[in-house]
């Protein structure tokens, strides 16, 4: 049985164990999760590491995680939901604010002053799994979107925000390879990022006309085409997060994945995922493993303790 098969057998006994969970898929195709649901089933095998920048270490939601503490990494992102649904073996979580696909290979100066390890180290011969989020911040290429959103389009570099982001399936290439040079037998999914901002209009949570957004929402979708073009030229698959979050961005009020432009410490860090939001990446992540819906969607992420490998040196 292959390592994928594996995880897809265990949470086939989550299934069975809680048969009456309802899809979180709706008739529109946007996901809407199921109310929590408490299931019990076996202990996969899996070894799972999960590599990323802010969107995956979601600062500011809940409790952040001391291991190290300048990653800003919360105990509920999405990869502490993966790891809990799929009740992994191993779980571990490098995953760091402001990271870039530089930071996969070389320390990394974090908020605090501190380095840390490159994020690649986590990976082993034996890891099963391989989440990777990043590239947003490679080329300053979020940084130049936010100071587009702040001031007139003509200020805005397209052109060349166009160009960084084609570069960015290059890294992401790279990195994939790299990852299955030293675990070749693990499954690496590539997670996009979902939408922040509205695709057609604007709103006060924005705080600018939707002129100013267009050129924003296309270097978004060009960088998330990056994504998908690097990970599956170098063999591994990719996460659609804007596909499924379309009507989960800032302007959708109580159904919004993503913190509007202030500030809420416990909530989220400004324009990034809440603790909803890291659910339905989680929910879109445990799908394109097993095959499946989640048997179990948690408020709160809960991976086992004894699964959880610390990360601080």
């Amino acid at each position: 049985m292959t390592r994928r098969l594996r995880v897809a057998a265990a949470v086939a006994a989550l299934a069975l164990a809680a048969s009456a969970c309802e899809s979180g898929r709706a008739a529109d195709g946007t996901v809407d999760l199921p109310d929590p649901v408490v299931a019990t089933g076996a202990t996969s095998s899996v070894d799972y590491v999960a590599l990323g920048d802010s969107f995956s270490a979601g600062p500011f939601i809940g409790t952040m995680r001391a291991d190290p503490q300048g990653c800003a990494r919360s105990k509920d992102n999405y990869p502490a939901f993966v790891a809990d649904w799929l009740d992994v073996a191993t779980y571990t979580d490098v995953t760091c604010s402001a990271a870039t696909t530089t930071d996969l290979y070389e320390p990394m100066v974090m908020f605090d002053g501190n380095t840390t390890r490159p994020q690649l180290d986590a990976v082993t011969a034996e890891t099963d799994l391989v989440t990777l989020g990043m590239g947003g911040n490679d080329f300053g290429i979020y940084d130049s979107l936010i100071q587009c959103q702040r001031g007139p389009a003509a200020a805005c570099p397209v052109a060349q925000l166009r160009a960084d982001a084609g570069q960015v399936a290059g890294r992401i290439r790279q990195a994939v390879r790299r990852i299955l040079a030293v675990a070749p037998d693990a499954e690496v999914l590539v997670v996009g990022y979902p939408d922040i901002l509205p695709t057609d209009g604007t709103c006060g949570a924005v705080g600018v006309p939707a002129d100013v957004l267009g050129p924003v929402t296309e270097v978004a979708g060009l960088l998330n085409a990056s994504l998908r073009r690097g990970a599956r030229a170098a063999g591994g698959a990719y996460v659609d997060m804007a596909a499924v979050s379309e009507g989960h961005d800032v302007c959708a009020k109580g159904r919004a994945w993503v913190n509007g432009p202030r500030l809420r410490v416990g909530v989220a860090a400004p324009f990034h995922p809440k603790i909803n939001g890291m659910r339905a990446v989680a929910v879109e992540v445990f799908r394109e493993v097993t095959g499946e819906e989640p048997a179990e969607v948690t408020e709160y992420a809960e991976p086992d303790p004894d699964a959880v490998v610390l990360n601080a040196s």
